[in-house]
């Protein structure tokens, strides 16, 4: 009988540590998971919701903790002490861990229903250094408002919070945002299964694929995105009936099937060179493999030797290679030569899953700790730019880049602002909007109805002196009168034009 009574008092005992113990997941495996499947986030989102719990917490001292996983029906937070080595005093804990090893009531609370309590006296403020539409831009999606940043391309300064802001119809956990050649911004999401269109105001414009809506049968939780050189989009795929393989859609959003299909294992990012194309894989031995431009497979660029999930690849501007590596020892940024030959790991950043080279040769990098600046030649950090859990990758926005809208009579000495009458007036539906500036200033050309409503913005920019042209298409508008306009610092003027269908 003693006997029997010991055993249920140790069986209790157990029971009672089992209930009370913390999360049995590591940190590296919880981190990883949440990377691979962002739906997690949206099963952590309902609970939270229905416990009343925070999604993120930010303390005073700058530790972040953020729900990651479920466990046991439970809430997992990795709690990250080095926001730039994510893995140096790391850990995961429960909710009643946290509240009790750290002072909520003085920390930065995110909630699932998007309510923010600020307990820090503005510790994690922000204030964009400048306003946009001037300068090329870096847009880096966030996965804790779905949204998407912008910072300049030059300096790596913060200019926009909210380049594209929250769009619940279509961005749950939008992972990159790439300027496209009609000068829309694409976002693809992983947990929506879509990628998205905005136009440069960050105004959403549609489903841009799968054409027709959601078919998680051709994309489903989908990764980074590139361009192919005829303008079609390539999307990689980790789940789903099309699960690893990297689609392809055409110009119009419009599937096309499986692009690269072989030796694709979980990828997450695109890189296209002159000759061929680059594929990361964040499972299986190969991390990165190369194809060539018709998608046929090549040969294996980089084996698992050096990586540990990679994410996000770029060419640099001197021919190598970054590949941004999110877990595990080998953790950092790694730079290999044009063949895939091993040169340099920055260390000074871990849990990396975005990178891009600034014109100085530092790098703007995302972690789970935010954005932050490194040395390009050791590495070292040299600033962080914003504090967040769930910075993305880089995307290039460049104002520049303007469909249409082509400097003419280079050889003829401009010298004067001038707006001409378009051709041919009327029209139906495209005529020639063509102007001068005789120097540098900057430059706006929009297009209003006849009861002064904005119906088209072509230029937005710092142009050089010259004369310049573009076609304006109104199939999409009804017939009537419409105006005009261009504007700089020293000069306005407006001309009349006529639409007839």
């Amino acid at each position: 009988m003693k006997k029997i009574f010991t055993l249920l008092v140790l069986f209790f005992l157990f029971f009672a540590v089992s209930v009370n113990a913390g999360p049995r997941i590591s940190f590296q495996d919880l981190m990883a998971n949440a990377e691979q499947n962002p739906s997690i986030l949206k099963s952590i989102k309902v609970i939270a919701a229905s416990e009343n719990l925070p999604v993120e917490i930010y303390t005073k001292d700058k530790t972040i903790i953020a729900a990651k996983g479920i466990e046991d029906g439970k809430i997992v937070y990795a709690v990250i002490k080095d926001i730039a080595n994510i893995y140096n005093g790391s850990a995961v804990m429960n909710y009643d861990e946290v509240n009790s090893a750290f002072n909520i009531s003085t920390s930065r609370l995110v909630f699932a229903d998007g309510r923010i309590i600020d307990n820090t006296g503005g510790v994690y403020n922000v204030i964009p250094s400048m306003r946009r539409g001037l300068n090329k831009l870096l847009l880096v999606p966030e996965w804790t408002n779905d949204n998407v940043y912008a910072f300049d391309a030059v300096t790596g300064d913060l200019v926009d919070i909210n380049f594209i802001p929250s769009t619940p119809t279509a961005l749950g956990s939008p992972k990159q945002a790439l300027q496209n050649y009609k000068n829309k911004i694409l976002v693809s999401d992983q947990i929506t299964d879509g990628v998205y269109m905005f136009d440069t105001n960050g105004t959403y414009v549609r489903l841009f694929a799968p054409a027709g809506g959601i078919n998680t049968s051709i994309l489903d939780n989908l990764r980074g995105i590139n361009f192919r050189s005829n303008n079609n989009l390539l999307v990689t795929v980790g789940s789903g009936a099309s699960q690893s393989t990297i689609q392809q859609f055409d110009t119009a959003g419009v599937s096309m099937g499986a692009f690269m299909s072989t030796n694709v294992n979980s990828p997450f990012d695109i890189c296209m060179r002159s000759n061929d194309i680059l594929v990361t894989n964040s499972s299986g031995v190969n991390d990165v493999t190369k194809y060539n431009l018709d998608g046929t497979f090549n040969s294996v660029f980089v084996t698992s030797t050096p990586l540990g999930f990679p994410q996000s690849i770029q060419r640099l501007a001197n021919g190598n290679i970054s590949v941004s590596a999110f877990n595990g020892t080998s953790s950092g940024l790694h730079i290999f030569d044009s063949t895939g030959t091993p040169i340099t790991v920055h260390t000074g950043v871990t849990g990396n899953r975005g990178s891009w080279q600034l014109p100085s040769g530092n790098f703007l990098v995302t972690n789970g700790g935010g954005i932050h600046e490194i040395s390009g030649i050791t590495g070292a950090l040299i600033r962080t730019i914003v504090v967040s859990a769930n910075f993305q990758f880089f995307g290039l926005y460049d104002p520049d880049i303007l469909v249409g809208v082509t400097p003419v009579n280079t050889s003829t000495v401009v010298n004067e602002y001038k707006l001409y009458t378009n051709y041919p007036n009327p029209f139906n539906p495209e005529t020639n909007i063509r102007y001068s500036i005789h120097k540098k200033d900057f430059v706006s050309v929009k297009i209003f109805n006849s009861i002064g409503k904005e119906v088209g913005s072509f230029v937005n920019r710092i142009q050089d002196a010259g004369e310049y042209e573009f076609k304006f298409n109104a199939a999409n508008l009804s017939s009537g009168v419409y105006y005009y306009k261009l504007v700089t610092n020293e000069f306005s003027e407006t001309q009349k034009m006529i639409l007839l269908k």
